[in-house]
């Protein structure tokens, strides 16, 4: 592919806009913002005279080329991931080789790599930013490159987020409000359609873990406060299952050791998308029990819901309190404290006609607000009116 200015744009091109997501990984990487990169890409790509490239770092030594689903992944060499960031000089070069192809620049915050490099190539095109969450609990980084911050977004031409909660509650987003755009995030309607061999799989799923599940679905790392969930469990007449894998799975077979919960609490590693929804629909009520602000929106609040599902979740002022309205959907409760998630689990569990109302109304609330078309739409408007002008 060659490098052009907009100048240069003549015939089918002027139809055409190019964008470059930029990113820290790409899946088959899992976490959430790894998950909206994934979908917008994917779901952008080709569409309505968009195409859609991606540029983020290899977990490892050696820059890689390849199509993923139809999109161009390019993920730079890297000497591995230090407190959550990628260490890749290879990204500020490529980004430096590439930035020209582009018509807008789709960069998805925390990143602080990206930020660098923006600050010293100053690529003369549209930025957008998807701010995910503020930088917690690398506060040292957040003070460091707090300048930075504050410049890449005063050159954003628009700041998507999920949730307006985040912008009221964000002391890096509130001088910025005036860019900020809400766009959702949403889940896939199509793929929480039980399919004919649903109801065995089901059913299988309850043989093996019982009757009354309380799901969580994420990684096990500290700002899911896990713990806190697991000490709820105390007193529940069901069984906790938890899918996911990271660095704190040993210290929470340790606690749950410690609460006397061996027989109340299963873990299981991460499961394909049409296991991961048997076990939606298997289960009686979901629980994100997260502590930190890094926890921006919790993607799989959505998915839940979108099976029906109650949801327990927790007010931290970003967007786990949004999708999951108190007292409708299920119930939003305070970080870090196990009694208030206890109570509203015998709450839920003991009431069949208050689950199955919660239940509905969590299926609706997605479906009207919250599906990824609705997801994608957003973003296209967004690109949409973006013009050529120069930006830095």
């Amino acid at each position: 592919m060659e490098d052009r200015g907009t100048s240069a744009r003549s015939g089918i091109e002027d139809i055409i806009m190019k964008i470059l997501q930029i990113n820290k990984l790409y899946h088959p990487v899992v976490g959430g913002i790894e998950t909206i990169v994934k979908q917008t890409a994917e779901g952008i790509n080709n569409t309505d005279g968009f195409t859609v490239d991606v540029l983020v770092c290899n977990d490892r030594f050696g820059t890689t080329h390849e199509t993923v689903r139809g999109v161009s992944v390019t993920r730079a060499s890297s000497i591995g991931i230090y407190l959550s960031m990628p260490v890749s000089m290879s990204f500020i070069l490529l980004l430096r080789k590439l930035w020209r192809r582009y018509d807008v620049l789709h960069v998805h915050l925390p990143f602080p790599l990206a930020e660098i490099a923006l600050w010293l190539i100053r690529p003369d095109r549209k930025i957008i930013v998807t701010y995910h969450s503020d930088i917690v609990r690398q506060r040292f980084i957040s003070r460091t490159i707090g300048w930075l911050h504050r410049w890449v977004l005063g050159h954003a031409e628009k700041i998507a987020v999920s949730n307006p909660n985040i912008i009221e509650t964000s002391p890096v987003l509130k001088q910025f409000k005036a860019k900020c755009e809400v766009i959702p995030f949403g889940a896939d309607i199509t793929i929480f359609n039980p399919d004919s061999g649903a109801k065995h799989r089901i059913e299988q799923i309850q043989k093996d873990y019982g009757k009354k599940i309380v799901l969580f679905v994420g990684r096990l790392v500290y700002y899911k406060g896990l713990e806190y969930l697991i000490r709820a469990m105390k007193g529940i007449d069901a069984r906790l299952v938890l899918i996911g894998e990271g660095p704190l799975r040993k210290i929470l077979d340790d606690e749950i050791a410690k609460q006397g919960l061996g027989q109340t609490v299963a873990f299981i590693p991460y499961q394909s998308q049409e296991e991961l929804v048997d076990f939606y629909r298997a289960s009686c009520v979901f629980v994100l029990p997260s502590i930190y602000r890094s926890e921006a929106f919790g993607i799989t609040i959505i998915e839940a819901m979108a099976c029906g599902l109650p949801v327990i979740s927790t007010e931290l002022g970003t967007g786990t309190s949004y999708a999951n309205r108190d007292g409708v959907t299920g119930y939003v409760v305070p970080p870090r404290d196990s009694d208030a998630i206890n109570g509203a689990l015998k709450k839920l569990l003991s009431d069949s006609t208050l689950w199955s109302k919660m239940g509905n109304a969590a299926c609706n609330r997605i479906r009207q607000g919250f599906t990824l078309d609705n997801m994608m739409d957003g973003y296209r408007k967004l690109y949409k009116n973006s013009n050529h002008e120069r930006n830095i």
